[in-house]
């Protein structure tokens, strides 16, 4: 805090007293709006992962898909989940697996854009919310995604490398869904394909067919 005065005038020790008071309020005031803020990005922000949380996830898809529906814009969206996840955890500790979830994270937010939204959906699976992006940007990004996670070894218990690969689904409005709740479940059954399908594979949820005439 620095005070200014006349050229020439000496400040009092009753004048040093009332700012000493004003900036101790001054400093709660601030303490208080900083504590709010971290609190509020928390309350949105997934603890382990760095990544947005459920509820922040499904937030920004209603925003999003209000936004589609309003300017006739594409909105994709990505869900991913690890591949067999539980034999890391059980092979090598679940300190591991954390590490591993945390490897995957960077990967995520290493390869998406300032608009889009990396999120971890719950447990191994994680969502990317893609405003603006076709199905086949969309999955062109996934294709890439699953060949980055691939290829990095995550760092595992006592510095051992744990492989890891993952399965992706892929959906768009307008294309397979026209709400936000049938856009997550055309994703969720395109992910699903993948899995059935082998594994640390891309999938595209099958458009939908025009209403007859």
């Amino acid at each position: 805090l620095t005070v200014m005065g006349e050229e020439g005038r000496t400040f009092s020790q009753e004048d040093g007293e009332t700012l000493l008071a004003l900036a101790r309020q001054a400093a709660v005031a601030i303490d208080n709006a900083h504590m709010h803020r971290v609190i509020a990005k928390q309350a949105l922000t997934d603890g382990l992962t760095g990544l947005s949380n459920h509820r922040a996830f499904q937030d920004q898809l209603r925003n999003e898909v209000e936004r589609s529906q309003r300017f006739g814009l594409p909105l994709s969206l990505i869900l991913l989940d690890l591949d067999e996840f539980k034999q890391v955890n059980d092979l090598h500790g679940h300190l591991a697996g954390d590490t591993v979830l945390r490897g995957v994270a960077s990967v995520l937010r290493s390869a998406i854009r300032e608009i889009d939204m990396a999120a971890r959906y719950g447990g191994e699976e994680f969502a990317i919310v893609l405003p603006g992006t076709s199905a086949e940007g969309a999955v062109r990004l996934a294709e890439r995604l699953r060949v980055a996670v691939a290829a990095r070894p995550m760092g595992g218990g006592e510095g051992v490398p744990v492989a890891c690969t993952a399965s992706f689904g892929v959906a768009e409005m307008p294309g397979n869904a026209q709400t936000q709740v049938d856009l997550i479940a055309a994703a969720d059954g395109a992910l699903y394909a993948a899995k059935q399908g082998g594994r640390n594979r891309v999938i595209a949820a099958a458009r939908n067919r025009a209403p007859r005439a």
